[in-house]
């Protein structure tokens, strides 16, 4: 299956255009609203030991709002946005639908002393803060729904426990939470590391898990099980009204994306996922991140584009 690029922008020239020099580049995603977020910090702090991230950055937060042209690829509109400065050292920006953004940290402290940090806080488009809450340690991916539903899902640290957890949060793998930081479900899988996750048009979370390799959908109250018979992917959709699942190759193919048809509870043999230009000509690209059908492609030059698989048939 072929996918034309449109509107292919560099990044980094976009990153000077708004003047994100001095700025650390901390992370990219698609919000419920449809725009790109890029987060920036002005102060990533050295590793505990070499190897540990540290929970304290005290650094200033911006971030670049991108309204793209989902259907053209073009970028229409940019807003910076001065979120502040913070203790905490954040590796997430989300929007949140009552206006607020939502910056998380992916490692979480916790003492007997002091207690957990708080690693969610909820902030106004002025860097205020508006609540702080604790969603735990070892996040690896957070996505808010355009009903204000959060869902958090946690990488091995995080099930295991490490950073003073005995009980950790993320033991179960995956969370729900309110707004107002209510944990209201919890998986109930074996999950030792949640590798991916995502949602569907229906607002249905799809996660993908160590050890099993298994895909799984849910509205979190019932589950269908697939197996995508890859090892190791770290990124997918579900595109056409849940009839294709496009994925990474997984451990030895992890650049290579494959379409597989979905039928009932059964996937089909992949397809490769080849990106061309609009004349045509191949170019080598990788989705980073997806939040629904949507996706952020980067090529091997450095350009963006801002690609749907939607209308996928």
């Amino acid at each position: 299956m072929k996918k034309t690029l449109k509107g292919l922008r560099n990044l980094e020239e976009l990153f000077t255009e708004q003047g994100m020099a001095g700025f650390d580049y901390v992370s990219m995603s698609i919000g419920y609203d449809g725009k790109a977020y890029f987060l920036f910090s002005s102060n990533i702090p050295e590793r505990i030991n070499g190897m540990f991230v540290n929970t304290v950055a005290n650094s200033e937060y911006t971030a670049l709002a991108v309204t793209p042209s989902w259907e053209s690829g073009a970028v229409e509109k940019v807003e910076r946005l001065n979120l502040g400065r913070h203790e905490m050292n954040f590796r997430f920006l989300r929007p949140v639908p009552d206006g607020s953004f939502l910056l998380l940290g992916s490692r979480c402290m916790y003492s007997k002393k002091n207690g957990p940090e708080k690693n969610a806080v909820f902030v106004d488009r002025e860097g205020n803060v508006l609540r702080e809450l604790t969603f735990g340690d070892g996040i690896a991916d957070c996505i808010v729904r355009d009903d204000g539903l959060i869902i958090t899902s946690y990488f091995d640290e995080g099930v295991l426990g490490n950073y003073g957890w005995d009980d950790p949060i993320g033991s179960c793998g995956l969370c729900a939470w309110t707004t107002d930081g209510r944990n209201i479900w919890r998986c109930e899988r074996d999950i030792l590391d949640c590798y991916a996750m995502n949602i569907d048009v229906d607002g249905n979370l799809w996660y993908y898990y160590y050890t099993d390799f298994l895909l799984v959908r849910t509205d979190f109250k019932t589950e269908t099980e697939y197996d995508p018979e890859v090892e190791g992917a770290s990124c997918f959709a579900v595109a056409g009204n849940g009839r294709f699942l496009i994925m990474d190759g997984g451990y030895d193919d992890e650049d290579s994306f494959y379409v597989r048809r979905i039928y009932g509870t059964q996937i089909e043999e992949a397809e490769p996922l080849e990106f061309v230009r609009e004349d045509g000509t191949p170019v080598p690209a990788v989705p980073q991140v997806f939040n629904g059908a949507k996706a952020i492609v980067l090529t091997r030059d450095g350009d963006i584009s801002f690609a749907d698989f939607s209308e996928m048939e």
